[in-house]
């Protein structure tokens, strides 16, 4: 029986993103961890349920499905506070994090709920854009981070592209792996967060 090669690119970023979490969450003040933490593992959490609906083709399609619409509501919201705390190099608060767990698990349910797993792909790019110009304004004060972060959302807006990048790999893979990338940029955003472009 052959290998279906989609097991190997899900494991590689469920891993991955864990680690990178568990390499950087030490740099970050609790409440910006968790928001960091939402947005890693979603992502993890997603691969992982898609490795094992591949490996055990019994297990309900709702899974992914359901993995999928968090990473695309509740990681989405979370990258936009966690890019607003490393830009801005705010310490979250129990406002900050408590409303932005409660909009991502108002969408969340609300694309569940209703069945409009569409709206995940208004939200997510909705979210980039809103990081990416919040990076924009580290940009003016020559922040290195910012420039990660704009590295890392321009990454993830090709993962949501990869059917239209000509390379000779399947999709799903190449949105595997641009989500490995934008969640490492993320990382070294967080690592260089008190540092200076030049």
């Amino acid at each position: 029986m052959p290998i279906n090669p989609n097991i190997f690119s899900s494991l590689i970023l469920g891993v991955a993103c864990i680690f990178v979490f568990y390499k950087y969450y030490n740099l970050l003040p609790f409440y910006n961890r968790v928001l960091w933490g939402i947005f890693s593992l979603s992502i993890s959490l997603n691969a992982l349920a898609e490795l094992i609906a591949i490996t055990f083709p019994a297990i309900p399609e709702t899974m992914p499905e359901l993995t999928l619409a968090c990473e695309r509501t509740l990681g989405a919201v979370a990258v936009v506070s966690a890019s607003w705390c490393v830009v801005m190099r705010y310490e979250a608060r129990n406002f900050l994090l408590f409303s932005t767990i409660g909009l991502g698990m108002l969408l969340f349910y609300c694309i569940v709920m209703y069945q409009v797993q569409f709206m995940g792909l208004i939200i997510q790019p909705f979210c980039i854009i809103v990081s990416l110009l919040i990076a924009c304004i580290g940009l003016a004060t020559k922040q290195k981070s910012s420039l990660w972060i704009i590295f890392s959302m321009m990454f993830l807006a090709l993962a949501s592209k990869a059917r239209e990048i000509p390379i000779p790999m399947e999709p799903i893979d190449i949105n595997r792996y641009m989500m490995l990338l934008s969640v490492i940029c993320f990382g070294y955003a967080i690592r260089d967060q008190y540092k200076i472009l030049f």
